[in-house]
């Protein structure tokens, strides 16, 4: 592709990104899943009655199929103490779901986002009911409607946690 032809596809890709912003509402939009501290997790729990998390892979627990950074496993660590967690991602990792399953955390890959099936599906696997998960990603498309369509609460990822600075 040329230059001229990436700007382009580039601008018609934010201006895509912008409609899908003003008619798919998140509950809650956060700058990194790390920002949900255990604070703002209490506070989720009580206001919505928060059970259980549905979190998305790519963009927002890691970066660039890059291996999961420190940063999101410290988190991921923090947030089972508090919520049921599973994965689901239309992606299918071997080296994401072997962490995760270490971790104890289900992970459902290939899961055709915005699909209902596997948002119900997860919720099947964590036993918790639609209206008590928090489905938090990066995708307005994928993860945000999916959740709004499956009768979850939703957060949106606006960028991927980064391996932290030595």
């Amino acid at each position: 592709m040329e230059q001229s032809e990436k700007i382009i596809a580039g601008r018609i890709y934010q201006l895509i990104i912008e409609v899908f912003s003003k008619i798919i509402k998140p509950d809650i939009t956060i700058d990194q899943v790390t920002h949900l501290t255990e604070e703002k997790i209490e506070e989720i729990k009580k206001r919505y009655g928060i059970e259980g998390i549905i979190l998305d892979v790519d963009k927002t627990l890691r970066r660039k199929m890059k291996p999961i950074p420190e940063d999101s496993k410290k988190w991921i660590k923090g947030i089972q103490r508090q919520l049921k967690v599973i994965v689901v991602s239309n992606g299918l990792d071997s080296k994401v779901k072997e962490y995760l399953k270490s971790q104890g955390i289900e992970y459902i890959g290939f899961a055709k986002k915005p699909l209902k099936i596997n948002f119900e599906k997860a919720c099947k696997k964590i036993n918790v009911p639609p209206e008590k998960i928090l489905v938090v990603g990066n995708s307005l498309l994928s993860d945000i409607l999916g959740g709004n369509r499956s009768n979850m609460k939703t957060a949106h990822v606006r960028r991927p946690v980064e391996e932290s600075e030595k």
